[in-house]
């Protein structure tokens, strides 16, 4: 009998230690998430180089634009079952990069400050529109920004749960704020907007929380149209076969011929202020050009004259003995007309004394300057 009472204990020992087991799993805490909020930088695909017309109008700059998306991952909702504690808010501000002095607290949009005078970037913002106000949502102390967004949870979420996302979408505009000449030049790269979030009110009433992200705007090379020669940097004239009776005595002329050197891709409101000619073989006391073959076939005493032709200030011939201060004053200005001129000339035989027959051959150089 004994043995049987000893068996009896055994079992009565082992399920009281299940049962210990069973109310221990049942008092185990559940795990749960807390709230927090993610987001990557975001750079805007504003074009590396732009060309601006320096003294183009004030407002938006054509081909200038940019955009840029950050999403907003927030997970661990709700943080309570505390009202307050279901909602995420996305924030953007706080230290945001210089604004432009044009810029309107209001909107639509943020306008920054560049490092060059006169440009400006604007961006707006969809689905909630940029501002720079200030507002008790907008950073840690409550300085300029705005709210992108938030994510809430549903009411039936269990403690800890939810995720959910905000997207915000970017477009970047570069603007002329104000009637000056723009320079050439860098504008910075700049860290425009950062982004906080934070939970009010419930048992959380969290601080704003940095997210490490921001948008940023990339470096960009701000150049100057300049004039094109559309015919390239060589051109040639050929001047008609003439008799030499037409150069029979010093100061004759003959064989009259026009030429152009046609310019586009001007900037808006220059004239071409001069076009020098030199570098070439020149007689000082004429100014015209010397016949470069002298040896045998060379035409004797004959010269190439050049001289203004229609759409210069000037008329005339022009004296290629000159330096380039006092030539330009000889070649005349031309009328920029969209961003686009013809520099019409005309080249002719002049005769140094009775010429003789022969071939004549002169090259020139050319130096386009506009203001």
């Amino acid at each position: 009998m004994k043995v049987g009472s000893a068996l009896r204990k055994r079992y009565a020992q082992l399920f009281g230690l299940l049962m210990l087991v069973l109310v221990a799993t049942g008092w185990a805490p559940m795990a749960q998430a807390a709230p927090n909020c993610q987001a990557s930088s975001a750079t805007l695909s504003m074009p590396t180089t732009i060309v601006v017309q320096p003294d183009g109008p004030v407002g938006p700059i054509d081909g200038t634009t940019g955009t840029a998306t950050i999403i907003f991952n927030c997970s661990g909702l709700p943080a309570s079952k505390a009202a307050n504690d279901y909602t995420a808010t996305i924030q953007a501000g706080q230290t945001l990069a210089t604004l432009d002095s044009t810029n309107n607290t209001s909107g639509p949009g943020i306008t920054f400050a560049t490092s060059i005078n006169g440009l400006a970037v604007l961006v707006t913002a969809l689905p909630v529109q940029a501002t720079s106000r200030s507002c008790l949502a907008c950073g840690p102390t409550s300085t300029a920004g705005y709210v992108p967004g938030a994510v809430t949870a549903p009411s039936s979420a269990a403690v800890g749960s939810y995720s959910g996302t905000v997207t915000a979408s970017y477009t970047a505009q570069l603007i002329k704020t104000k009637a000056t000449t723009i320079a050439a030049g860098t504008i910075k790269q700049t860290n425009l907007i950062p982004y906080w979030w934070y939970i009010s009110g419930g048992s959380v009433n969290s601080t704003s929380q940095s997210l490490g992200a921001t948008l940023v705007l990339p470096a960009i090379t701000i150049t100057l149209p300049t004039c094109t020669i559309t015919a390239g940097n060589n051109q040639t004239v050929t001047l008609p076969t003439v008799d030499t009776s037409q150069l029979a005595a010093a100061g004759k002329t003959a064989g009259m011929t026009p030429f152009s050197i046609a310019v586009t891709g001007c900037p808006d409101g220059v004239d071409i202020a001069s076009n020098v000619f030199n570098n070439g073989t020149v007689s000082n006391t004429t100014g015209n050009l010397t016949n470069t073959i002298t040896g045998n076939g060379g035409a004797k005493n004959v010269q190439v004259q050049l001289l203004n032709g229609p759409g210069s200030s000037l008329s005339g011939a022009l004296n290629l003995s000159k330096t380039s201060s006092a030539a330009a004053q000889n070649s005349g200005t031309f009328d920029v007309v969209n961003n686009a001129v013809t520099l019409n000339y005309y080249a002719q035989y002049y005769a140094a004394a009775a010429v003789t027959a022969g071939a004549v051959s002169v090259s020139i150089k050319y130096n386009i300057t506009y203001q």
